[in-house]
């Protein structure tokens, strides 16, 4: 730590070394900051405390009340959500608490409606196990629902209500005032509130674009669903939400995917290697338990004897594989307890195996105890190949001949394939219909697009053909240039990001760039995406979206990369923790707002997080049917990734999870719940950061086309933008105090709309 603050004072200006050394003394001093330093006491009575505070803090249950006296009041831009909250320390409990809003009147007697206002109750999540060694086990609060039932507050125990106004576009600018009325068994009050709308507007979409992942089976879970279409139902919730707090999901398309139809390709679930033949261009590998089978029937007729006979080859030595053949009727219906099979033992070089089918009675032999001929009503058969349980086995010359007509039956067994075959059928319909929806009408930034048959640890594999071949090469134009096209033609070109490689490790660079080229070669407007947790220059070139881990960004590098016209997004997980920024519901309030700033910093245009719902991710760790509660255990568990099945290690308090689930207790209550979800205090504090990202792109935007009699505002607006070690200096090293980012969003909304003043007083 002091040899970083010691690298960090070497670049700062010189009057800048003093006030870095006061705000690293208060990073290391601070912990959680107390209300006295940031609350006000609106009144007390002999029942009750009610003071307020702004919405990028948390309130702990049990804080002293501030001294401070003082009055709500908010400031906000048209077409902005602006939050605070409204805290109940009761000297008594108070049973029943119902909450509402009034409308909000300006001078004039317009009106903003109390539609317009959401009540949400803070309500707290037991951590008991801390993130990381520098956070704290305790309560902390970050689920909101929202206030629709009557709720208790408990003396001296501090009951937060999180309130935001939706300030229509619509409006007048000026200040707006309104009341928030309390009321319980025996007590009640009334509460002012001042609302200010500034003269400028929020755009309707984000400057900031984002990617957060939704897992759909989580919400049917959870939800209690059991068809697709209720399933659709409250997943529209979700995305709703999404909207209202101005993020992106991953794949709005989980439910209506593109569909696409590979044709003139006869085997599937192996690969074609051009590597390791017995005679011809390739021939057909299984690896570790895979299976492979021709995809057509053959027909047959059972008082036929046939014969099956291949090469084969397995690695290592003594590999065991099978080869079956399965039996169908007239109708091509299965018919069951009927297969035919045998097991094989290979070796290292090319053998000739056989299976014969006979049309005589049962017999007994070692390897096959039970064998009897093709059911007299068989009129099919089928081919599947099973490979060795960790191993590698090839099979080439793959007859199956007619022994009356010695023809052999079995086309494309020798593998080999007609490349002007090769088609894909494209269905967008279902694609179609959503995008429209939640790209068009909710006005989501991008969506995650994956591509079929890239592997960032070893050679792609698509359909069957390896990356580099001449099949692979057109598969992958068959399929990615006309959905190139198909996004172009509809306005949705440029929201997709091809995001298959996350963090490759240095050694893996030479697979991804394989895949991102020839994603190039095929569709080369689609635009290519990466998560780099070891960003390095050698990987920098391949795509036009790169997405480091916030801490291992360099912003020199960003700048110079940026300039070449890559852009640059970051992402949070569940390393590092602190004093890092981090998302975890154990840390700092200012965390999620702070995200943004340091984004606008670095030149970043996108957020990324991988998952919002991840309530249940450690398999085995509980018995079969037994789902993780998040409202009483708030911890995000790692599943897979070579941890031992039934383990589970910790991620962090909250990663991977920005909403609740409204089912409270999932292993009891199988309510069916259509509803949306819960969100959390993370995410609004979130949405503050995404709003003040905006005003510092308008006030980009307002320098940019200001005229020569407005070199003052500029000057003030340049002045503005260039916080500096106030706000942070990396991401260890950041303010924990909200008022400082308050202050300078003050500034920037009174420049914003003075700023528009002078553009409306010319037209």
């Amino acid at each position: 730590m002091k040899n970083e603050i010691k690298n960090r004072l070497n670049w700062l200006p010189v009057s800048l070394n003093i006030r870095y050394v006061v705000l690293c003394l208060s990073l290391f001093c601070s912990v959680i900051t107390k209300a006295s330093s940031y609350g006000e006491s609106i009144f007390t009575d002999k029942v009750c405390t009610v003071w307020w505070t702004g919405s990028t803090y948390k309130v702990m249950q049990n804080e002293a009340c501030p001294d401070k006296k003082g009055k709500v009041a908010v400031w906000s831009a048209k077409n902005e959500t602006e939050s605070f909250q409204l805290v109940l320390s009761p000297l008594t409990d108070l049973k029943n608490i119902s909450v509402a809003a009034t409308n909000l009147k300006n001078g004039k007697g317009e009106e903003i409606g109390s539609e317009n206002v959401v009540i949400r109750k803070v309500e707290y999540v037991h951590v008991t196990k801390p993130s990381g060694t520098l956070h704290k086990a305790g309560l902390y609060p970050d689920p909101l629902p929202q206030c629709t039932d009557l709720f208790d507050a408990l003396e001296k125990q501090n009951t937060p209500l999180f309130i935001t106004i939706k300030v229509p576009n619509n409006v007048s600018s000026g200040k707006y005032t309104g009341e928030i009325l309390i009321e319980s068994s025996g007590w009640e009050t009334t509460v002012p509130v001042e609302l200010n709308v500034w003269d400028f507007s929020l755009p309707e979409l984000p400057k900031m674009r984002s990617g957060f992942g939704m897992s759909t089976a989580r919400i049917k879970q959870y939800h209690n669903l059991d068809t697709k279409d209720e399933l659709e139902q409250v997943t529209d919730m979700y995305f709703r939400s999404f909207k209202d707090y101005r993020i992106s999901p991953y794949y709005f398309y989980d439910l209506a995917k593109i569909k696409r139809t590979v044709k003139g390709i006869c085997w599937t679930g192996g690969v074609f290697d051009p590597e390791t033949t017995y005679e011809g261009k390739y021939s057909y590998q299984l690896k570790n338990s895979s299976n492979g089978r021709f995809t057509d029937l053959i027909k047959i007729d059972p008082t036929h004897p046939y014969l099956l006979k291949w090469q084969a080859k397995t690695f290592p030595e003594g590999q065991k594989y099978s080869v079956i053949v399965k039996c169908y009727d007239e109708e091509k219906q299965p018919l069951y307890w009927s297969m035919k099979w045998m097991k094989y033992e290979g070796c290292r070089s090319w053998r000739l195996d056989t299976l014969f089918i006979d049309t005589t009675g049962f017999f007994a032999e070692k390897d096959l105890p039970d064998y009897r001929p093709f059911p007299e009503n068989a009129r099919y058969a089928s081919i599947h190949l099973s490979g060795p349980p960790a191993g590698d086995v090839w099979f080439d010359d793959f007859q199956f001949v007619d022994e009356m007509s010695g023809e052999n039956l079995l086309p494309h067994g020798d593998f080999e394939q007609d490349i002007d075959e090769l088609d894909i059928e494209i269905d967008f319909s279902d694609f179609d219909e959503v995008a429209r929806k939640y790209l068009d009408e909710f006005g989501f930034s991008g969506f995650r697009f994956g591509v079929p048959g890239l592997a960032k640890k070893s050679k792609g594999v698509l359909n069957g053909f390896v990356s580099g071949t001449p099949e692979y090469k057109k598969l992958m134009k068959l399929y990615l240039k006309p959905v190139q096209d198909h996004l172009e033609q509809n306005g949705w070109l440029g929201k997709e990001y091809l995001y298959w490689a996350d963090e490759p490790d240095h050694e893996h660079y030479k697979f991804v760039r394989e895949g991102m080229e020839a994603i190039y070669e095929a569709a080369p407007k689609l635009t290519r995406f990466i998560t780099e947790n070891n960003p390095g220059p050698e990987i920098m070139d391949v795509t036009e979206i790169g997405c480091p881990v916030l801490y291992q960004i360099n912003p020199e590098k960003v700048k110079e990369w940026s300039g070449k016209g890559r852009k640059f997004w970051s992402y949070l997980m569940c390393w590092p923790k602190e004093p890092h920024l981090n998302l975890f519901i154990d840390s700092y309030a200012i965390n999620m707002r702070m995200w943004l700033w340091i984004s606008y910093k670095y030149n970043l245009v996108g957020i990324l997080v991988w998952n919002s719902n991840q309530w249940n991710g450690a398999k085995g760790a509980a018995p079969d049917g037994i789902v993780q509660n998040i409202w009483e255990d708030p911890m995000t568990y790692k599943s897979g990734w070579g941890t031992p099945y039934g383990s589970a290690p910790e991620y962090g308090n909250g990663d991977g999870m920005f909403f609740y689930p409204p089912n409270r207790d999932p292993n009891s209550d199988k309510t069916k719940y259509m509803s949306g979800p819960v969100p959390s205090l993370r995410l609004e504090i979130l949405r503050e950061g995404l709003d003040d990202y905006d005003y510092m792109i308008m006030l980009e935007e307002c320098i940019k086309d200001a005229d020569l009699n407005q070199k003052k505002l500029v000057a003030k607006a340049k002045k503005i933008l260039d916080f500096g070690s106030e706000v942070f200096v990396s991401d260890r090293m950041y303010s924990k105090d909200p008022k400082v980012l308050m202050d300078y969003r003050m500034k920037m909304g009174e420049l914003l709309s003075e700023f528009e003043r002078k553009k409306n007083s010319k037209e």
